[in-house]
């Protein structure tokens, strides 16, 4: 399978930053929101597509943390909860539409560490474009599973606990996603001439 993720941090935010967010302090929620946006926008955009809309999403995002974060009882990982939100709003999203957002041909990359030379970020584009169009193939659960574990690094339990299902469900489901990934991303490789150089 082609590399989906690369390198990533892990959402690590501390209980006591929760605590005083859910006190209403207000420096605590603007830490929370500056610690968490660039992972709801990735997280985003990996479920969604790009687009103009994922500021929307990213807003709506922030208005249900920040509105329900009262009932964040702290039995899982706030990381997970988080993601939970991001799932259901993406979610939201693609049923409201019909069906999943088409991708678009432009496609943003994180930032790169270190310098590059423009032919290797043009191969990476080129590359990560593939991979965005055969994730987008993909129906909306694989989808969220595959993205969740292969380019967020979740784990299969806190996976579990963001969807709300059971962890076999969750396994059950990578294993169909990777099998449709591969598929999908072999046919959007022959189908892409940058691809076949």
């Amino acid at each position: 399978m082609p590399a989906m993720g690369g390198s990533f941090e892990r959402l690590n935010v501390p209980a006591e930053l929760v605590r005083r967010c859910r006190q209403g302090d207000a420096d605590a929620q603007r830490e929370l929101f500056e610690k968490t946006l660039p992972h709801v926008q990735r997280m985003l955009y990996r479920l969604a597509g790009p687009g103009i809309e994922i500021e929307d999403l990213v807003q709506q995002a922030f208005l249900s943390l920040f509105s329900s974060l009262g009932r964040f009882e702290g039995r899982s990982a706030f990381s997970s909860w988080l993601f939970g939100i991001c799932i259901r709003v993406a979610g939201k999203k693609a049923r409201g539409a019909g069906r999943f957002a088409r991708l678009r041909s432009a496609l943003r990359l994180e930032p790169a560490k270190g310098v590059r030379l423009p032919d290797e970020l043009v191969d990476r584009a080129e590359q990560a474009l593939v991979v965005q169009r055969a994730l987008g193939r993909l129906p909306y659960k694989q989808r969220t599973v595959l993205v969740l574990y292969e380019m967020e690094g979740l784990s299969g339990k806190e996976i579990a606990e963001s969807l709300s299902i059971p962890q076999a469900t969750v396994w059950t489901r990578l294993h169909h996603a990777r099998k449709a990934f591969r598929r999908s991303y072999h046919c959007e490789a022959k189908n892409t001439p940058v691809a076949r150089k």
